[in-house]
């Protein structure tokens, strides 16, 4: 479940480029509908993730003494040397004071050109195409990073948050595991699939039957990650994120929670929590997840009440996989003494080598659907492909034209999607 090449973007920059109303106790008024497309949607979700693993991988090339960085003039942060031991936060700079913006840190990297950046931030093709389109969609001074918590990436995972102030959405940022050396905890916890008990949200405990009304079965190594990691110095990684957007909310605003592979997990997870809160009046709804080649995080009983928040119109979720990726079928099923099978959340968009297919939780889960999401997947060389990004990337730009006269509102109402209760159920 790696996520490899998403920093590259940043070498790409360097070579191509020729926000905040303090958190309120107060409940702000509901943001307006998305009117995006599906495709457009996503997109600024691709942007997000691509700033911040870039950018991560950046300070800890500094960190670890392999660059030494030059700060230009018109960079907003005369110094970076804090940031040697304390996690990224640039809340209180730049426009609004919401954080540096795109094109600053396009500064940043011209400023350092002869630091041999490339042994640092491998190119990518893919990544050269996401950045130009990303310059073109004049997105450079609408991006801007507010936090990134890397500096205990050995123990817990690593996340960003990011302002997007063209579409005026707030969008939390999962990276996914590091290569498989161990020198993080990333595979330990992709691996740890006993089951784990999580809090039923709030917000709809009461419209729970029996031991659902108390608590859902997760995946044991997602759920510490965010909410219970004991090796993990101050907060849980779930509060310091509420503690990290509450500031950059304002109104109008819509929260996005998105990562790939491991990333894509911990998003789902944590938006699934988010969503239910009945503590944060300040937070808008419905908060929207859109994930990558995300593997299975829970069991039916997570299901039942992630389709509640989804009928209650209080959470959206949109899960990217191609066909082929053997990672969204992992784990089939929790270890330990009592074993119980893990199931998908959302509307699953599933790419296709030709075309693409959409189905939403509550519809898929007869016969035909259970073997599309099996581990019966291709295991021969270049299977890896089928999982990172770039060919998510491919196909999705293949399949732009049709997605662009869809958006993820009207799959909720699409009974060719949605199963017949779920349509039936009442949504704003």
């Amino acid at each position: 479940m790696t996520m490899m090449a998403t920093s590259a973007f940043l070498f790409v920059l360097l070579l191509q480029a020729t926000f905040t109303q303090k958190g309120n106790c107060f409940s702000l008024k509901p943001p307006p509908p998305v009117s995006s497309n599906l495709y457009d949607e996503q997109l600024s979700s691709l942007y997000s993730a691509q700033l911040v693993y870039g950018f991560a991988d950046l300070a800890e090339a500094a960190r670890g003494g392999n660059i030494t960085l030059e700060i230009p003039s018109e960079f907003p942060v005369e110094s970076l040397d804090k940031f040697r031991d304390e996690s990224i936060d640039f809340r209180g700079v730049g426009i609004n004071h919401g954080g540096v913006s795109l094109t600053s840190i396009i500064s940043l990297l011209k400023a350092n050109q002869g630091q041999n950046l490339e042994s640092v931030i491998p190119d990518s093709d893919f990544q050269t195409k996401l950045i130009h389109d990303a310059l073109i969609a004049d997105l450079d001074d609408d991006f801007f990073l507010a936090t990134l918590r890397s500096i205990q990436q050995n123990v817990s995972c690593v996340y960003g948050v990011v302002r997007d102030r063209k579409h005026k959405r707030i969008i939390v940022t999962f990276r996914g595991s590091q290569p498989p050396d161990f020198s993080t905890r990333d595979w330990r916890t992709n691996l740890n699939a006993r089951l784990a008990k999580l809090k039923t949200p709030r917000l709809i405990k009461d419209k729970m039957e029996g031991k659902l009304r108390k608590e859902v079965m997760v995946h044991k190594g997602f759920h510490d990650y965010l909410f219970s990691n004991t090796l993990l110095k101050g907060e849980q990684r779930y509060d310091k994120i509420i503690d990290d957007i509450k500031p950059l909310v304002e109104e109008g605003y819509k929260v996005y929670v998105t990562g790939h592979s491991l990333g894509g997990a911990l998003a789902t997870m944590f938006s699934f929590k988010l969503a239910g809160e009945k503590r944060l009046p300040w937070l808008p709804k419905p908060v929207t997840c859109i994930s990558y080649a995300a593997p299975l995080g829970g069991t039916s009983d997570y299901r039942t009440a992630f389709e509640e928040l989804e009928k209650e119109g209080l959470l959206r979720h949109l899960r990217i996989n191609n066909e082929e990726d053997l990672v969204p079928a992992t784990p089939p099923f929790s270890l330990g003494f009592r074993r119980r099978y893990f199931k998908h959340v959302g509307i699953n968009l599933r790419l296709k080598k030709k075309g693409f297919e959409m189905i939403h939780s509550s519809k898929g889960r007869g016969l035909k659907n259970a073997l599309k999401n099996s581990i019966l997947k291709p295991l021969w060389r270049g299977a890896l492909e089928f999982h990172l990004l770039p060919l998510h990337g491919k196909r999705l730009a293949q399949n732009g034209n049709e997605l662009r006269g869809i958006t993820i509102d009207d799959l909720y109402r699409n009974e060719t999607v949605v199963g017949p209760k779920f349509k039936s159920a009442k949504r704003p």
